[in-house]
């Protein structure tokens, strides 16, 4: 009886420790919960995706960023495109656009609205589309910003090839995807109010931005200008007799004629008056603008890049197509290492160096964009029989293809969007209907010039993703290895297991 007492102290206190260790358990539940909760709260705002695909499929553009960040207000997308059709490619299409769309809205935070509307499920949203926006079709994505408006097709979206050999003629297949470039131009077209308007410069033989022809036209050059946001336009210098008081930039492509000296006068006068121009010149043809050059410091050689390619038959072969391969740490080149771009015949073009008086700060500053590589010469009888290098007459490579000038800028001012910008290329070849196929970074460095020319730096072109294919090709003994393993082996490997597992526990 004298432990009584006793017990009756234990039991309070048995409980007391339960309800303590009750609370604690409670207390480090609620914690978790909150933890989980920060955790999902933080990973909500500070969301990233990583592309771990050897091409960097997924990966955007440093230009999609930095025009997303600065979205000034939020655009409206609509995907209307049919989530399921007898088309397996619109489907891959569909889901490489939602994927890009979740990147979009990454960078572009609460600036980017997506919707996706199926016109074979949600038919009263589809009537709504159709009457708002006049559609024709559902196989477009809509970007709304305000009372502005544009449309990518799902052909523009896509580059497609048709099967060849035994499978002619039958599903086509994803070629390249072009999403991220339509989809930034359309949200680039929208937004801004007034899009820069750059001429064409004819009379003179020029390339024209409406021809098409497939060697030496430049209708798809200037569909790709058009989708950077930049309204085309052609102007005849000498029907005028003045440049167009609205012109961005000018661009003077491949003349074949001289201009002559009051056309001269005006194009000074334009770039002493902070314009921009770029310059496209073909080998061996004057365009009577050498001394207007030599006053922006740029040098145009009388010659031909060339470079032997091995014999065929006994007879030597000689590269016309320059190729460029070195590059300067210029806005326009900076990001091109380990990217080809081709010449075709193509004239060298280099800073010059004036006999009689040094480099002087107040001079315009020339960077030679792109060089080839040292193979190469400048020839200057590209007609002769045999061609090969003589020195004292042809110029040794690496030959500049290519370079950028800018006005001078004072100590202490800043110069900003009035600088003059000047970019004079030996070959007129570069980015025509023939070429451009060829040669995607020949667009790029295109672009580029172009967009660095009207001070838009942060814009680089941006190529289309190519879907990276593998295939697995087995002889015949390794694949009966592969079936019997997945068929036999590993069943029979789980079955032995748990054969000795058994045996073990019955010891």
């Amino acid at each position: 009886m004298a432990d009584e007492p006793d017990n009756q102290v234990e039991i309070p206190s048995l409980r007391k420790r339960r309800w303590i260790i009750s609370a604690n358990v409670l207390v480090q539940a609620v914690a978790a919960l909150v933890l989980v909760g920060l955790i999902n709260w933080l990973a909500a705002r500070h969301y990233s995706r990583f592309d771990w695909t050897q091409t960097s499929y997924y990966a955007l553009a440093e230009k999609t960023k930095q025009v997303l960040r600065a979205l000034p207000a939020p655009v409206e997308v609509t995907v209307f495109i049919p989530e399921t059709s007898e088309a397996e490619y619109i489907e891959k299409v569909l889901q490489d656009a939602r994927n890009l769309l979740k990147d979009f809205q990454i960078y572009g935070r609460d600036k980017l609205r997506v919707e996706y509307v199926d016109p074979q499920r949600d038919l009263a949203r589809a009537q709504t589309l159709v009457e708002k926006y006049k559609l024709e079709s559902p196989d477009v994505v809509i970007f709304a910003f305000g009372d502005r408006t544009k449309y990518v097709r799902l052909d523009e979206m896509v580059e497609l090839e048709q099967p060849a050999g035994f499978a002619a003629g039958g599903a086509p297949r994803v070629r390249a995807f072009k999403g991220e470039g339509e989809f930034l131009a359309a949200i680039q077209q929208v937004t801004e109010e007034a899009p820069p308007l750059v001429y064409f410069l004819t009379g003179h033989g020029e390339r024209d931005p409406e021809d098409f022809d497939p060697r030496k036209g430049y209708s798809s050059l200037a569909n790709y200008i058009k989708r950077d946001n930049i309204t085309v336009a052609k102007w005849n210098l000498l029907e005028k007799q003045a440049l167009p008081t609205d012109a961005a930039a000018l661009v003077i492509a491949g003349p074949r004629v001289p201009f002559n000296k009051t056309e001269v006068e005006v194009l000074r006068q334009y770039l002493r008056s902070q314009g921009r121009l770029l310059l496209l010149l073909d080998p061996k043809l004057d365009a009577g603008l050498k001394p207007l050059l030599e006053e922006w410091r740029v040098q145009v050689d009388d010659n031909l890049a060339v470079a032997r390619g091995g014999k065929l038959l006994g007879t030597e072969l000689m590269l016309v197509e320059a190729l460029g391969t070195e590059y300067s740490d210029h806005p326009v080149v900076k990001k091109f290492t380990g990217i080809n771009t081709i010449f075709p015949r193509a004239r060298s073009i280099r800073r010059w160096e004036k006999p009689d008086a040094p480099y002087s700060p107040d001079d315009p500053r020339v960077t030679e964009l792109v060089r080839t590589p040292a193979g190469f010469w400048g020839e200057t009888n590209p007609g002769a029989d045999t061609m090969e290098f003589n020195e004292g007459s042809d110029t040794r490579g690496p030959l500049p293809l290519a370079v950028a000038v800018e006005s001078s800028k004072p100590q202490g001012v800043d110069l900003g969007i009035g600088a003059t910008r000047l970019i004079v290329v030996g070959s007129a070849s570069v980015v025509d209907n023939n070429t451009l196929p060829a040669a995607p970074g020949n667009l790029d460095f295109f672009m580029n010039s172009l967009n660095w020319l009207l001070h838009r730096e942060q814009l680089v072109a941006i190529a289309p993703k190519l879907p990276q294919e593998f295939s697995l090709n087995m002889t015949t003994n390794q694949t009966r290895a592969v079936y019997a393993l997945t068929i036999g082996g590993m069943p029979l490997a789980v079955a032995i297991f748990g054969l000795l597992v058994w045996v073990r526990r019955r010891k």
